[in-house]
Parts: structure tokens; sequence; C-alpha cells
């Protein structure tokens, strides 16, 4: 068992992502192994988390240190931290107050990278608000989670790794999707609308997703209507966050959030537009309770996404079908960017929700995106596509 190291203050304010003093430990921590994501159908996940502080009593905090820790429990500073899993973190918890908290833990020559897309967004988050008495009354990670974004809470840094903690969540959408096997159109609509402005703040400061997907969509109260965007150390930096041009090489991807361009191997690609894409996917997962594009192979998944044939049931409305074929088009040039997206018909209320069979070739015309017309009729020779409901394995991701 690691030795008791001495009590570390926090030097981390608000707007200041500066590094914390040097922590010497006798035994520095290794790396984190890769994660892997279980990309697979939405089934109810198999494993049990537990919380290796459970058993710690909250009354006796004073006398904390006088009692036996339980096994891979780590003290360093204000804080305790077990080597339990919690999606891409793990658990820790601060001493003194027993808050739950979680945590990542990076080679400290790769750290500064890690966070520089935090540094980017703090720097936007402030000057958008321009109520001084707001900023100084908030802290960077209550600013951040009204822009739907998860901020990191601490820094420590040891001798040869950097430990990034976080404020801690209950789950992530695809554990409730999962437990509600689908959401309706109003819930769908209150819960994309958060995601899609986390992701244009972060498209406004060239940062781009690459690697979105349901888990990465954290909740943030019990009532499971506050989401925030978490995992933004992956995210791709562009150099310069005004220009027009996102072309990035990248293709760090699950399968099933993958785009055409990205399964048919292109040597460049626009960022933003491959965001677009997987917030497609997101939006169906969300009405339907699975995956537009499912196989039990690997090759077969990446045939049916290079096609682009979703099959997108009359269960929803005309309004939400079109939204999907606006997002999921295999020409990324025709996909709404972000900035766009919430301008879309269906975010316009409750009218006309009820489902409508139409014409794909009304679907399929982009005119039709921003048009409030109820004048549609049935084609009663209109072709569908197959349902893809096949099982989808647990593919391991980059």
């Amino acid at each position: 068992m690691p030795s008791q190291t001495s009590h570390h203050q926090s030097s981390v304010k608000p707007h200041d992502l500066r590094f914390q003093t040097q922590i010497s430990t006798s035994n520095p921590s290794t790396p984190l192994p890769q994660v892997t994501d279980p990309s697979g159908p939405l089934t109810p996940d198999t494993v049990v988390l537990v919380n290796p502080f459970a058993t710690l009593s909250t009354s006796n905090l004073s006398t904390l240190n006088n009692q036996p820790l339980l096994p891979s429990i780590r003290l360093i500073g204000e804080y305790e931290l077990s080597e339990t899993k919690f999606d891409d973190f793990k658990c820790a918890r601060h001493i003194s107050t027993g808050e739950a908290l979680l945590y990542k833990e990076y080679p400290s020559e790769l750290v500064r990278q890690r966070l520089e897309p935090y540094q980017r967004l703090s720097s936007i988050l402030l000057a958008s608000n321009i109520n001084k008495q707001l900023i100084n009354s908030m802290s960077i990670e209550q600013l951040a989670a009204k822009s739907n974004l998860h901020f990191f809470r601490d820094i420590i840094s040891l001798e040869r790794t950097t430990i990034v903690l976080y404020p801690n969540y209950s789950s992530n959408l695809h554990t409730y999707i999962t437990e509600k096997h689908r959401l309706n159109e109003n819930e769908s609509r209150n819960l994309f609308t958060q995601i899609v402005r986390a992701i244009q703040m972060c498209h406004r400061v060239g940062l781009i997703i690459r690697d979105l997907k349901l888990r990465k969509i954290i909740f943030n109260n019990s009532t499971h209507s506050h989401l925030l965007l978490t995992g933004l150390d992956e995210a791709i930096m562009l150099t310069n966050p005004s220009t027009t041009n996102d072309f990035v090489s990248s293709r760090f991807s699950c399968p099933v959030y993958a785009c055409p361009e990205i399964v048919l191997n292109r040597q460049m690609y626009s960022g933003k537009l491959a965001d677009s894409w997987s917030l497609g996917i997101i939006l169906y997962t969300m009405l339907f309770g699975r995956y537009p594009f499912c196989d039990r192979t690997l090759v077969g998944l990446f045939i049916k996404i290079g096609r682009c044939r979703p099959d997108i049931p009359r269960t929803i409305s005309v309004k939400a079908r079109s939204l999907l074929r606006s997002l999921i088009r295999v020409k990324p040039d025709e996909r709404l960017l972000a900035q766009d997206i919430l301008g879309h018909i269906w975010f316009s209320g409750d009218r006309d929700t009820s489902p409508i069979s139409m014409n794909t070739s009304i679907l399929n015309d982009e005119s039709f995106l921003y048009t409030n017309s109820n004048n549609y009729t049935n084609n009663s020779n209109e072709t569908t596509t197959t349902k893809e409901d096949a099982v989808v394995p647990n593919f391991e991701c980059e």
C-alpha cells in the first residue's frame, strides 16, 4: 500500500489553469491503460460499478487517517484515489468533505496537450459572460456547465504523472436510453438541443470532438434533464479556430458512429461535418433505441455506413425524419453544420409532431428543411429500406 503523502492545498483558481506544485511520492502512479468502449447495441450494461468509498463512514472523517484503507486506494494531498473505473474515469473522493469525484491520470509530458482544449473553452466562456459580477460568483466549472460542458475541477502534479479531477455524475445517455428503450420526441428535443449547444461551443473555439458518442454525454442532475459533454481532452484542436479549413485526418472513432468518409478511408475530411454525422447517429438512437447501421461483422457495418440507407420508421414525426436525413447523409457538404441544426423546423416546438407518412423525395428535398408545410400526401408505391436490427458486436475503439 502506498505511503500517505503530505497534504496538498489546491491552487487552481476559477479562471486559472496553472499546474500544482510537485508532490513527491515514493510510488509514482503509472499512466492509465487504454479504455475501450463497448459500442454494441443499446442493451443493459452487465458491469456493476462499485463505489470503493461507500463503506467509509462520512461521519468519522476526522479519524479517517486512523482507519485502514480499502485495497488499491491512494492518499494524495486532499484526495483519495481509487482504481475503480467509471466510464472513462476512475473514482476519487475529497477527504475533508466526502464529495465523490472522478479523475484521469496522464503522463506529465502529455497533460498540457490534453488540457489545452479546456484553456480555449475557458477563454471564450469568460469573454461571453459580460456580467462581471456573475463571473466572480461562479467558477469556470459552473460557467462551463451552463454551456453543457463537463469541465475539470482540480489538477495535482506528481513526479511523473498528473492527476486531473472532475465533478462526479450519475449516468450517461447510453445507460439512460438503454433503461428507457427509447425517448419520445419532446424529451429527445430537449436533450438533443443541449448536446448541439455543447458542440456549437466546441466548434466555435476550433475543437473537433471526433469521438462523439452516447457514453460521452452525461447527466448533471438526478432528473435526467441536464446534459454535459465530457471527454474534451480527446478533441482535435484546429490551428486557427476562425478558419473555415477544418479538415483533419484522425481515424479515432467508434465504428457505429463513424461517418462514410472515415469508413471509406479518405485521407482528409471535414471534422465539423463528421461531428454532424455523429449527432445524427445520437439523435437516431434517442428516438428509436437502436443504431441506424448495424451488422454482425465490422466489414458488413462499414458497407452499410458507406451506402448510407438508414431505415427511418414513420413512428416519428415528419420533421424529426427530415432532421435525421439532413444529418445522416453520405455527402458531407449536404449535412447541417452544428451551428445551423437548431434552426431546423423540428425545434420549433410541439406543433405537428404526430407521425405523418410522406414521399421520400420530399424528405430528400433540401428546401423542406426550413419549410413549415402540412400538405403532404402518401405515396403507396414508396419503397422503404430494410430494417437493420442486427446485433452489433462489442467493437474495441482506438
